[in-house]
Parts: C-alpha cells; sequence; structure tokens
C-alpha cells in the first residue's frame, strides 16, 4: 500500500524501541494461539524476554482460587507501562526549598531580574556550590513546572 492515508500499519517495529498498544494486542492474540515467548518476539522483532515482562506486567494477579482464570489484558499493560513511565527519568535538582532557588526568586522579585541573569551572576562570583547552582534552561523548567517560589 502506497496510500499515504491508509488505515493499516504496515512500519515494522523497530529493535529497542517502547511496544506501542498494537504490539500488546498483537503479543495477546499469540499468546492465545499458543505461540511460544520467542516466536511471540520474533513476530514482533523484540527481546523473547520483553514479551515475557510485557505478559507478566499486563496480567492481573489472581486472590482467590474462585472465578475465571486470569489473563493478559492489553490495556492493562499500557496503564501499567504509563505509570512505570511516569516514575523514570532524571531526579530533578532544583525545588522550591533549595537556597539557590530562594535567592533567585529574592532576585526577581526585589532586583527585577531575570533567570538568566540569575544564574550567570551566580556561576560567575561563585555565590553557590557546584552542586547548587543550575544553568538558566533549568530554572525556566522549575518555574513552568511550579518549582520555583514565584508564579509566570
Amino acid at each position: 500500500m502506497d496510500y499515504l492515508n491508509n488505515t493499516i500499519n504496515t512500519l515494522p517495529r523497530e529493535r529497542g524501541q517502547h511496544l506501542r498498544f498494537e504490539d500488546r494486542c498483537e503479543i495477546k492474540v499469540l499468546h492465545k494461539q499458543g505461540y511460544s515467548y520467542r516466536q511471540i518476539a520474533k513476530a514482533l522483532n523484540c527481546s523473547p524476554s520483553t514479551v515475557g515482562y510485557e505478559l507478566k506486567r499486563g496480567t492481573a494477579t489472581k486472590t482467590t482460587h474462585r472465578g475465571r482464570p486470569t489473563e493478559y489484558v492489553p490495556s492493562r499493560g499500557q496503564a501499567v507501562y504509563y505509570e512505570n513511565r511516569k516514575r523514570s527519568g532524571r531526579k530533578q535538582r532544583i525545588t522550591s526549598e533549595s537556597p539557590f532557588a530562594i535567592w533567585v526568586a529574592e532576585q526577581v522579585k526585589k532586583a527585577n531580574w531575570s533567570l538568566d541573569v540569575c544564574a550567570g551572576y551566580a556561576k560567575k562570583h561563585n555565590l553557590f556550590t557546584e552542586e547548587e547552582l543550575v544553568c538558566a534552561k533549568t530554572l525556566y523548567n522549575a518555574l513552568n513546572q511550579s518549582r520555583l517560589p514565584l508564579s509566570l
């Protein structure tokens, strides 16, 4: 299909990329048909351990011996994936209680300095240790995320 607006996703999944919801649905179908982890991984172009982790992630734990047996649900796997992604990433070096953030807020309010001037001045005059200082871009990001004692 060489049409730009087709409804079928024909692009193969690249190795090393995160699983999409369509991949999770395909895992469910192939697992239900009795395919092994290796066969599913070959079909998705990923590692067999990725398939195993995904099946574990999207299968609910059974608390009693009654009721239906648990099975893999792609939407559950996707929800757990999103929750894990929220906790991933680098920890922020600046908080609203840090001395540098308090000093920056003071300078912005009293002397009408910009965040760029604050970062540059503090670095030039060695007012804070290297661990406490952050660049101007980080200050602007912290301001946008409400992690500075300032408001837009």
